[in-house]
């Protein structure tokens, strides 16, 4: 039987071997605000189960605004972001870094660009209104904003 101090010292090796730089990041890591935000934004644009080409631009070029990001570095946020929502079995996480990283109006913007991304492909499913509505209030965004951004996104608005 393995000492408490040898299984201490292997877990405690594992645990630095993930963290180290280089390493291959879990699906349980603490994303930063920039990917929590894309993980959810991805959520929305997964809702209805179909991701379609006008979807994908609109957050590409969401993302690429909001962040001032070079092709690359887009390209890389784009497919962590996609690993990750595919992955992961809550939103706790990236909701728990938007609202600890990101004031008020930041978050009630986010739910902005949701609303631009629903619409995106032309029309709103029921499936995405929903996840924005469940993701409003975990980002504790008032009720009025969430209609407030809703009508500023609709198209011809």
């Amino acid at each position: 039987m393995p000492s408490t101090l040898s299984v201490a010292g292997q877990i405690n090796r594992l645990i630095r071997q993930v963290m180290a730089p280089g390493s291959n990041a879990t699906p349980n890591d603490v994303p930063g605000p920039e990917l929590s935000m894309a993980v959810l934004l991805f959520e929305v644009a997964h809702a209805d189960g179909v991701l379609d080409a006008r979807e994908r631009k609109a957050l590409a070029g969401q993302l690429a605004e909001r962040f001032s990001l070079a092709d690359d570095e887009l390209a890389s946020l784009l497919a962590k972001a996609e690993h990750d929502v595919e992955k992961a079995t809550d939103h706790y996480r990236f909701v728990k870094q938007v609202n600890d990283h990101m004031s008020l109006e930041e978050r009630t913007e986010l739910i902005g660009m949701m609303w631009e991304l629903a619409y995106a492909d032309g029309e709103l499913a029921a499936h995405e209104e929903h996840r924005i509505r469940r993701l409003a209030g975990l980002l504790h965004v008032s009720h009025s904003e969430f209609i407030r951004t809703k009508l500023a996104a609709q198209p011809g608005s």
